[in-house]
């Protein structure tokens, strides 16, 4: 996958999750029972995350008709030093919530930690 998209899939995880704690909170405010609030969930991030899926596809396959090709992330000491540190910041953050018994996942800093390693990876043939 190029660097690019992986960033994409990292930030619809931070979308994902930042919009899940937000319908979740407001639908057990609301009383909604758990089969019902999973099936309101579903149809909120479908109404999000599905137009914007569309758009981008639309918008990159027009750019790549004209001739235009998006440029790759560029993989720099700056910009592994920053993964490092928002990872790391997410794994304390993962560990804080897991002893204070909150239920977690950690799907977002496992795919932080998988960007990092490709990046690491990238970086080390560049600098070859």
């Amino acid at each position: 996958m190029p660097p690019k998209h992986r960033r994409l899939v990292v930030w619809g995880l931070l979308w994902l999750m930042l919009l899940n704690f937000i319908t979740r909170t407001a639908l057990d405010a609301l009383g909604i029972t758990e089969p019902w609030s999973s099936l309101m969930l579903a149809a909120v991030l479908a109404a999000v995350f599905i137009p914007l899926l569309r758009g981008s596809v639309t918008e990159t396959r027009a750019l790549r008709a004209e001739g235009i090709d998006l440029p790759a992330f560029a993989v720099t000491r700056k910009a592994g030093i920053y993964l490092a540190i928002t990872t790391g910041l997410l794994w304390f953050a993962f560990a804080a919530l897991a002893v204070a018994g909150q239920f977690t996942f950690p799907l977002v800093p496992i795919a932080m930690t998988l960007m990092l390693a490709f990046q690491a990876r990238q970086w080390k043939a560049l600098s070859r």
